[in-house]
């Protein structure tokens, strides 16, 4: 699936530089964004007594556009490539044990998007190529506590693009279906399964060139 999603990816990039050399009714657009990530994770804890909180971090990514003049407006297709990093803290009192589960997370958006005036509606599924949330048990060590998003899901949102350069972008997205993870203390000790759905609101500046 990776492999498939990186030469989509690559041909998705030759198609934008070929329709910059001049395709009639085509244009193309590249940019970087940056801005804030907020979780909004669903956690189904089980038997375990942990309590977790999904914490504010930030988005930074390359954005690249393909547009078509249409009859519509201006439709397009946006693949992008983005790194979202943020904390989830984790806080069980009956094990007497606190930590901050660290996320790291690669993505590929491929959104569809249609513009009206200054303002772009945009829609489309979310490759997730990284995702490898860890943490630090009792002795020290890294611990994994397993992917949050699914491989697919999706995002939508709305941006306005001013003065030709400024991106200003909002959206949500997240996992069609929940994922399981699992939490253990000790590496001697058996973990505890959960199941968490992610969802995220993102709010990004870019600079479009």
């Amino acid at each position: 699936m990776r492999r498939c999603i990186v030469i989509l990816v690559a041909l998705l990039i030759g198609a934008t530089a070929y329709a910059g050399g001049g395709v009639p009714g085509v244009r193309t657009e590249w940019g970087v964004v940056a801005g804030v990530h907020h979780p909004l994770a669903k956690f189904n804890m089980g038997s375990s007594t942990a309590e977790l909180k999904a914490n504010t971090g930030f988005a930074a990514g390359l954005h690249m556009g393909l547009r078509i003049v249409g009859i519509l407006g201006i439709l397009g297709i946006q693949p992008e490539i983005l790194y979202s990093y943020n904390k989830i803290a984790l806080k069980d009192e009956k094990q007497k044990f606190n930590t901050d589960i660290k996320c790291n997370t690669l993505q590929v958006p491929l959104l569809v998007s249609l513009k009206a005036g200054l303002v772009r509606f945009n829609v489309g599924p979310v490759f997730t190529l990284m995702d490898n949330p860890t943490y630090l048990d009792r002795k020290g060590e890294k611990v994994m506590f397993g992917r949050v998003y699914p491989t697919v899901s999706y995002s939508a949102g709305v941006s306005v693009c001013l003065l030709r350069r400024l991106l200003i972008d909002a959206r949500v997205g997240g996992g069609f279906k929940a994922v399981e993870n699992c939490l253990s203390y000790d590496i001697a000790a058996e973990g505890e399964y959960i199941k968490t759905t992610m969802f995220n609101a993102q709010l990004k500046v870019g600079i479009l060139f």
